[in-house]
């Protein structure tokens, strides 16, 4: 997977949740832009998990797909 094929996913507007998947078959969501940051090389990408503060690095040469996030609607308020 090429930055420029995963850029073209964060830049659609609206942006639409993903979901990166790596050759291991580990899939690791992307629920907005701000969770995912490429190093300066391009080599790799740091995807933050829920809570913004924990990340997993992905080397982009194991990413095989990115496929629409199924989300499950938040609870109702009234």
């Amino acid at each position: 997977m090429t930055i420029e094929e995963i850029r073209s996913h964060l830049e659609i507007a609206p942006f639409a949740p993903f979901n990166i998947v790596t050759a291991s078959g580990k899939s690791h969501l992307v629920p907005h832009p701000d969770f995912l940051t490429f190093s300066p090389t391009g080599r790799s990408c740091n995807v933050y998990a829920g809570d913004g503060e924990f990340f997993t690095t992905l080397d982009l040469l194991t990413i095989t797909a990115i496929k629409p996030a199924k989300l499950r609607p938040g609870p109702k308020h009234l």
